[in-house]
């Protein structure tokens, strides 16, 4: 479940993208969201006795919307 989460977290910010955001602070501001929404998201589930990790709609729905490219 982790590991699914940690794929649907480097569709909206990939490596490269998380790097840039902590280094030069680029798009940090929609890194941080994704990071931010997808963890309690992820910690939602696992409380509520989640075993695969299912991506909102209503977050990706968001963070498409907002995406700054």
């Amino acid at each position: 479940m982790e590991e699914q989460c940690r794929q649907a977290i480097l569709v909206y910010a990939n490596d490269e993208m998380q790097r840039n955001a902590s280094l030069l602070g680029e798009h940090k501001e929609y890194v941080t969201l994704v990071l931010k929404l997808f963890r309690d998201d992820y910690h939602n589930q696992v409380n509520q006795g989640a075993t695969e990790y299912i991506v909102p709609k209503h977050i990706t729905d968001y963070l498409d919307s907002i995406k700054p490219w």
